[in-house]
Parts: structure tokens; C-alpha cells; sequence
């Protein structure tokens, strides 16, 4: 039990990083570029330009699983306890997504204590919560239960999601959160796009 309350308190911590520097090397001689820039490099006396773009829709790969997502969002990962490891994606309006990996753990039966967790402040301040259950097959066919809950208040929503994937002594939880705070529908593209793309290894 302890454990895993120290894992509810560990949840929405991140460890935030960016690249936005790079290194490309042209004839032996190296130089540091930025992305959707153009250069101009001198090769055998000809001028050649340069530029490295990403691509619009990146891909997560574990060795358990993995998922597509938008080049707007970046993913921090963190280390919350010895054989957890946590990766997350947010957007500025804190929609996102969060995925734990338990290496000698399967945490199938924490799904219904996160749910509860993560939505009982909401509650307590004067959300009404409608649970929406469904069943979701992946790609990789492998079958999901994703717990959901509408919670709304004086018009506002957030919907949150949770589900997983276990093996013996190992798997995933995943919780998604979609906060309505974002314009153009981006954490609920965000969202879709996981469950669209998600693999299990």
C-alpha cells in the first residue's frame, strides 16, 4: 500500500526535457542546427543547403509497447521508484497522457483505485461523475477495458480514462486526461491518437 500511494503522489511529477539543438557533420567538419532552419554549407567548393525538419506524427517505442503522437508535444520520463517508470505527455491546457511501466508488477487491479484517485477532488468540489466504461481492441489485437469518467460542473468537463495491460510480475497503466482546456480539440486528438496507434509488444 505504500508503495502505491507514494505512486499516486508521484503522478503529475515530470522531468521535462527539450533537444533543440542538433549537430550534423558535412565533410568532416561539424556544426550545431536547429530544426526548420536552412543552412548553407560550403562542400568541395559548392554551396549546399541544409535543413532538418520532424516529422508531424512521432513514435514512442518500448520494448512493451508503443504509440504514435504529435511533434507539438513533448514526452518526459521519469524514473518514480525502482522498476517504475513513468512517461508523460501534456498540453498546455493540461490535457495529456500518462503511462507507467511496471517491471515486477502487474498493475491490472490498481485500475478502479487510480480512477477514484485521480477524479475524487473533482467530485468533492461539485462534479457530478457518469461513468462510461467501454472496451477497446488495439491494433495489436490485444483486448482493453478502459474505465471512463465524464465529470461535469456548471458546464464545465474533464473526462478521464484508465486502463491496462499485464503480464506476469509486469505491464502498463495508462490514464488519460482530457481537461477541456485546450483550443482546436488538442488534447482530444492528443488521446485519440494513442488509443488509434497503441501497440503491445
Amino acid at each position: 500500500m505504500n508503495k502505491v500511494l507514494f505512486i499516486l503522489t508521484c503522478l503529475f511529477v515530470s522531468n521535462t526535457f527539450s533537444q533543440t539543438d542538433f549537430i550534423i557533420t558535412v565533410n568532416n567538419q561539424s556544426h550545431e542546427i536547429a530544426l526548420d532552419e536552412d543552412y548553407d554549407f560550403k562542400v568541395d567548393g559548392k554551396t549546399i543547403q541544409i535543413s532538418v525538419k520532424e516529422k508531424d506524427t512521432l513514435f514512442y517505442n518500448d520494448p512493451f509497447f508503443s504509440f504514435k503522437y504529435s511533434k507539438k508535444h513533448k514526452i518526459s520520463k521519469t524514473e518514480i521508484d525502482i522498476g517504475i517508470e513513468q512517461i508523460m505527455l501534456m498540453t498546455a491546457g493540461g490535457s495529456g497522457i500518462i503511462i507507467q511501466k511496471y517491471d515486477s508488477f502487474n498493475p491490472t487491479m490498481m485500475q478502479e483505485m487510480m480512477l477514484n484517485e485521480v477524479t475524487k477532488e473533482s467530485v468533492s468540489y461539485g462534479y457530478t461523475m457518469e461513468r462510461k466504461d467501454y472496451d477497446k481492441t488495439l491494433n495489436s489485437g490485444d483486448e482493453l477495458r478502459i474505465l471512463k469518467a465524464d465529470l461535469e460542473y456548471k458546464g464545465e468537463l474533464e473526462v478521464y480514462e484508465i486502463s491496462a495491460v499485464g503480464k506476469k510480475d509486469e505491464g502498463i497503466l495508462i490514464m488519460t486526461m482530457n481537461l477541456g482546456g485546450d483550443g482546436n480539440n488538442e488534447g482530444e486528438d492528443m488521446i485519440n491518437l494513442l488509443w488509434d496507434t497503441m501497440i503491445i509488444n
